[in-house]
C-alpha cells in the first residue's frame, strides 16, 4: 500500500526542518545523505528528499552510512546488528542503482572531520531527524560544521514530530492529538519506493566516490570486514576483537539485524499475532506482540511501513473512522476495526509516538526531572523508606531473591530483550532496591542502554520514566518507596501470567536461549 497522497515529494515538507541558514552549492559534487537513524531505503522520508533536491540540482545522490564506535554503549551486540543492516543495505541500494557507502569507525578510522570534509564537497545535505541519544547529537553537532545547506527529516512514525506544538504529558492527551492530526499526517507519509516511479541516473563514478575518500585523507570501510562482524560467533568476535567496545556484550545470534530478518518477522506477526494482540500480546510463551522494537530502533524497518500494511490487511480507509469520537481520544471504537487491530495500532502509533513527541519537546526526557510534580513530590516523601537494598552489581548479574524478576534480567543479558510485561515489573522493581529513585532512574538506564537491542530509544525512556510516574496517573493506596506512583508486584505478576516454562527457560544454570 502506497503514501494515500499517491505523489512523490507530495508534502515532505511538513517533515523538513532546516538547520543552518547555508545555501545550497550549485558546484558541489553530489548531493549527501548522512543516514544515522533511518537506515533504510524503504519508506525513508530523508531519502526521499534527497531525491528531490538531486532532481531540482541535476546532481547525483551519495548516501553514506556512518557507524560510530565512540559512544558510551558501543558493544559487539549492538556492532553486530548495525553490520547485518549494512550488509542489507548495501544490497538494495546497489540493486536500486544509487551510490550507497557503508563506513563504520574502527581502530584505525576514528572517522575525525569526515562529515564537514564532505559536505564541503556537496551541493546539499541531508540527514536524519531523530530526537535522542547519538543521532541527536549528531544531528545538532552537523548544524554547526556543516558547510552547505543542511536539512534534518523526520521519518520516525505516521505523525510528524513537528505537528505537535509541545511534549503532550499523557497517552491520552496525545491520542487526541493523533484523532485530530492523522488524516492530514498520512499525507505527509514518504512512498515505499522513492526510485519506483523514476528513469534518472543519480549514481555517483565509483572513481569519484574512491576519490574523494582518498583526498579528504579517511579510507572507505572494507566490505569483507563488514561481513566478517555480520556473521557473529567466532569469526565476528575476531573483528569487533581491536575494537575499544564493550566485548562482554555478544551478540544475539537468533536475532539478525538489516530489512531482510526484519520482513520475515514481520510476517509472522501478521499471520499468527496480529489478529489476537489484544489477548495474546502479554502470553510469555506464545506472545502475540510484534518482537520488532529492534529493527525499528536501528531504523532497518519503518514502522509507516507496518502500519500501513495492517490497514492493506484490513481493507481500512479514513472514511472508517469514527466522526464523532474524533478528538476525544477513545481508545477502542475510533478506528472502526477489530479490538485486535485497534488495540496494536494504538500500541505503534500513540504510545510509540508519544515517546518521540516527548524526546522532540523535552531535553530533559532522559532525567528524572522529566516526570510529573505529584510523582516527584510522591516519591521524595518516601525517599528515606526502608528498603531491601541490592548493590549494581547484583542486579545487573541477576542476583536477586525474586525468582521472576532474576528470569527477566537474564532474558535481556542473553538475548537483548525482556517480555513486554515483565519489562514493566523489571523496573518497579529496581525503583524497590536502589538507595533511591534518582539512581534507580540511572541503574534502569544503564542496564537497558547497555544491554537492549532497543534500548538508547524514545520508548526505553518512556518505559523507563513511567516505571517513575511520566505519562501516568497518581494511585491508591500510597505505599512505602512508591508513593502515589503505580504500583506492581511479583506476587501479582505471578497470578496474572502462566510463568512456569518461563521461568524454567530462564533460570539460574539453565542452557543459555536466545
Amino acid at each position: 500500500m502506497s503514501s494515500p497522497s499517491g505523489e512523490l515529494f507530495s508534502s515532505l515538507l511538513y517533515r523538513v526542518r532546516e538547520l543552518n541558514q547555508l545555501p545550497r552549492n550549485p558546484d558541489g559534487e553530489f548531493v549527501l545523505y548522512w543516514m544515522t537513524a533511518c537506515r533504510r531505503y524503504h519508506h525513508n522520508a530523508a531519502l526521499e528528499r534527497c531525491i528531490q533536491i538531486a532532481l531540482e540540482m541535476e546532481k547525483p545522490l551519495l548516501i553514506v552510512e556512518p557507524v560510530s564506535i565512540r559512544h558510551r554503549w558501543s558493544s559487539d551486540r549492538i556492532l553486530t546488528f548495525f553490520a547485518q543492516g549494512l550488509l542489507d543495505n548495501n544490497a538494495i541500494f546497489e540493486a536500486k542503482g544509487l551510490s550507497y557507502v557503508p563506513w563504520v569507525e574502527t581502530h584505525k578510522e576514528t572517522g575525525n572531520g569526515l562529515f564537514r570534509r564532505l559536505s564541503r564537497k556537496s551541493c546539499a545535505v541531508v540527514i536524519d531527524n531523530y530526537p535522542t541519544y547519538l543521532p541527536r547529537d549528531i544531528m545538532d553537532r552537523a548544524s554547526e560544521i556543516c558547510l552547505v545547506g543542511l536539512e534534518a527529516v523526520d521519518s520516525n512514525g505516521i505523525l510528524p514530530m513537528d505537528l505537535a506544538e509541545d511534549a503532550h504529558l499523557t497517552a491520552y492527551s496525545f491520542r487526541k492529538h493523533m484523532q485530530r492530526n492523522l488524516t492530514a499526517a498520512l499525507g505527509t507519509l514518504p512512498v515505499h519506493d522513492s526510485m519506483a516511479s523514476l528513469e534518472h541516473d543519480l549514481r555517483v563514478d565509483k572513481n569519484l566516490i574512491e576519490s574523494t575518500f582518498e583526498s579528504i585523507g579517511i579510507e572507505m570501510t572494507p566490505y569483507e570486514w563488514i561481513w566478517r562482524v555480520a556473521q557473529g560467533g567466532t569469526i565476528g568476535a575476531e573483528a569487533c576483537q581491536p575494537l575499544s567496545i564493550d566485548h562482554e556484550v555478544s551478540p544475539v545470534e537468533s536475532e539478525r539485524g538489516g530489512r531482510f530478518a526484519a520482513l520475515i518477522k514481520l510476517q509472522e506477526f501478521f499471520e499468527s499475532g496480529l489478529n489476537r494482540y489484544d489477548t495474546g500480546r502479554n502470553d510469555v510463551d506464545d506472545s502475540a506482540s510484534s518482537g520488532l522494537s529492534p529493527w525499528f530502533h536501528f531504523g532497518h524497518l519503518s514502522t509507516i511501513e507496518v502500519v500501513l500494511g495492517v490497514f492493506e490487511r484490513c481493507k481500512w480507509d479514513p472514511s472508517m473512522i469514527s466522526i464523532e469520537d474524533t478528538g476525544r481520544g477513545s481508545r477502542s471504537g475510533w478506528w472502526g476495526l477489530s479490538e485486535a487491530h485497534e488495540s496494536f495500532l494504538d500500541q505503534i502509533i500513540t504510545w510509540r509516538e508519544l515517546g518521540f513527541n516527548f524526546a522532540n519537546f523535552r531535553e530533559d526526557h532522559m532525567s528524572i526531572h522529566s516526570i510529573p510534580d505529584w510523582a516527584k513530590k510522591s516519591l521524595r516523601a518516601h525517599a528515606s523508606d526502608e528498603r531491601q537494598s541490592y548493590s549494581f552489581d547484583d542486579i545487573e548479574n541477576a542476583r536477586t531473591d525474586d525468582e521472576i524478576w532474576n528470569a527477566a534480567q537474564r532474558q535481556l543479558l542473553n538475548t537483548g530483550h525482556i517480555h513486554n510485561y515483565l519489562r514493566m515489573l523489571w523496573g518497579k522493581r529496581i525503583l524497590e532496591w536502589a538507595p533511591g529513585p534518582e539512581i534507580a532512574a540511572e541503574w534502569m538506564i544503564e542496564i537497558n542502554d547497555r544491554w537492549a537491542l532497543d534500548g538508547r530509544d524514545p520508548n526505553s525512556y518512556t518505559g523507563i520514566f513511567w516505571v517513575l510516574g511520566r505519562h501516568d496517573r497518581a494511585w491508591g493506596p500510597e505505599r512505602p518507596i512508591f508513593g502515589k506512583v503505580r504500583y506492581m508486584s511479583s506476587k501479582n505478576t505471578r497470578k496474572k501470567l502462566a510463568l512456569e516454562t518461563y521461568l524454567e527457560r530462564w533460570s539460574e544454570g539453565a542452557p543459555i536461549q536466545q
